[in-house]
């Protein structure tokens, strides 16, 4: 099993009484900001001392649930502190990008930077935040896989052109290329039909976080049924289940620090996105099915096809469900095998820095799923 440490890097300095969308950036303290960015920075560093085989993180606007508007100045930063571990965005959202050949530039050069260690990840985005920057949604698909096409051209061609709906260019090369050849490897965050439909085409592997076990068991199966139709076989190694975690030396020490810390990361998430969402459009749907279709969830089977609002369960609920995985180490060790058993994946990324849990907690939580977990799993 592979084992990544996946973070958000969460601002944790919200106060309950801010105005909830959105949240004024005056209540974003600079220099509490930096101290901020250097805890999560040598958390992920400690991960390669740990033996985790490597460090992913993603693209968030205008939230503090997610302060990484630019994943890739962390990736080369975090290339510069370390030798060894996988380095992964997942990922840059390409349609709210000006020009996919920035990112193909961006991801060549982190490439580089680490020696070849890029995980390169493309997403979609959410719909709050083609609600901030003035997107239309219903473009989304469309510029997302043509973006997609224009990358990998670039990355596979000295020299190339390419003629499409929303970019044209002729005659181009990139400077630098990516070691990794033909291109990095590449993760996508997929859920709809499609966009798994879209993944199988490709043999591109998919992660999974924001949903129960039994939801992602059914994604898992039906990226298997696509890929067999499309003649050949899917394995563990194209799955990547994500889960908060938490570790302690108690069941009832783990709920105690982890439980606030759960409300703080959903207090955000919703102050930052579900509110925006609310207040664009008189009718929630509306926007989320710019995004989808009628067909995109009907892969789930019944009973799973209704969208969990996590914020709303209590600290069994959430762990009933498989959204987070706390408790002591031979606790968690027995959660994530069974959670990897039932969806049939061998990638597995913890999201240990959890909303405004203190950095002490997330390191002894790490030093514990070291010495207690680690070695059960591999």
């Amino acid at each position: 099993m592979k084992l990544y440490n996946f973070d958000l890097l969460a601002y944790p300095h919200v106060p309950k009484e801010a105005p909830r969308t959105p949240v004024p950036s005056n209540y974003f303290d600079p220099a509490k900001g930096a101290a901020n960015y250097a805890e999560h920075l040598e958390e992920m560093a400690y991960c390669e001392e740990l033996g985790f085989d490597g460090v992913v993180f993603n693209e968030h606007h205008y939230s503090a649930y997610g302060t990484m508007p630019s994943p890739n100045l962390i990736a080369a930063a975090l290339s510069q502190k370390t030798k060894r571990i996988k380095i992964g965005v997942l990922g840059n959202i390409l349609p709210l990008r000006n020009h996919p050949v920035r990112v193909a530039e961006e991801y060549a050069m982190i490439d580089c930077l680490s020696n070849g260690r890029l995980i390169a990840g493309f997403v979609r985005g959410i719909p709050a935040e083609y609600v901030w920057y003035g997107v239309n949604p219903d473009e989304s698909r469309g510029r997302y896989e043509e973006a997609y096409d224009l990358i990998m051209t670039a990355w596979t061609h000295p020299v190339w052109s390419f003629d499409g709906k929303f970019f044209k260019l002729k005659d181009c090369a990139i400077w630098p290329r990516p070691i990794q050849q033909p291109h990095p490897e590449i993760w996508i965050a997929a859920r709809s039909a499609e966009s798994i439909e879209w993944c199988v085409k490709r043999h591109l592997p998919t992660a999974q976080v924001y949903q129960t076990t039994g939801q992602i068991e059914d994604t898992f199966s039906y990226y298997r049924k696509v890929a067999r139709d499309n003649g050949w076989e899917a394995t563990p190694n194209d799955f990547i289940l994500c889960r908060h975690i938490y570790i302690d030396e108690s069941e009832k020490k783990a709920q105690e620090i982890v439980e606030p810390a759960m409300r703080y990361f959903f207090s955000v998430y919703n102050r930052g996105f579900n509110d925006a969402i609310n207040q664009a459009a008189a009718d929630q749907q509306k926007l989320v099915a710019a995004l989808t279709s009628e067909r995109s969830f009907n892969y789930f089977r019944e009973g799973n096809r209704e969208r969990v609002d996590f914020s709303k369960l209590d600290y069994d609920g959430l762990l009933k469900t498989g959204y987070l995985i706390a408790g002591t180490p031979d606790s968690v060790a027995k959660q994530i095998q069974e959670q990897m058993k039932q969806v049939g994946a061998d990638h597995f990324m913890g999201m240990f820095h959890i909303g405004n849990l203190r950095h002490d907690k997330v390191i002894n939580s790490l030093d514990l799923f070291k010495k207690e977990i680690m070695p059960r799993l591999r």
